[in-house]
């Protein structure tokens, strides 16, 4: 890949986009502001490379901005896939300790209960795993079509 792409698909085109476009119109209200000063008697030469500073400084303020609020987006939803994946870990655990306990007893019937108990309540957790998935993707594919619309 060229570093112009990589450059591209590091930053996302739609915050790239975003900001261009903010930078375009602050340039712009900025000129027409500089043209009605031309009226008033000031001159336009004075004022274009202010012009083009403010729809810079603007461009990187809302890139920066953008780029901050995917990062943190980021950060929220590995944070939450920790949490999740803790939980998981410990409720699994807590299955297999039913299974070592009944690995420990003389009793073949008491064992193979003990097996099926745990493999209950794994399929169970992993069964509330996959339900409690689906609402969190549905919620943030709402969420992202929320922002969309706006």
């Amino acid at each position: 890949m060229t570093i112009a792409r990589k450059l591209l698909y590091t930053w996302g085109v739609a915050r790239i986009r975003y900001a261009l476009l903010t930078g375009l119109v602050l340039c712009s209200a900025n000129y027409a502001i500089d043209l009605l000063l031309d009226r008033l008697g000031t001159t336009g030469s004075k004022t274009i490379l202010n012009d083009v500073a403010i729809g810079i400084l603007g461009t990187l303020a809302v890139f920066f901005f953008l780029s901050a609020s995917q990062e943190k987006q980021r950060f929220d939803s590995a944070k939450q896939r920790m949490v999740l994946i803790a939980e998981l870990n410990s409720r699994i655990r807590e299955a297999f300790g039913v299974v070592a306990a009944s690995a420990l007893s003389d009793d073949r019937l008491a064992r193979l209960r003990g097996i099926d108990e745990a493999t209950d309540r794994i399929d169970n957790i992993l069964s509330e795993f996959l339900v409690s998935r689906e609402r969190r993707v549905r919620r943030s594919e709402e969420q992202g079509s929320l922002e969309i619309q706006s």
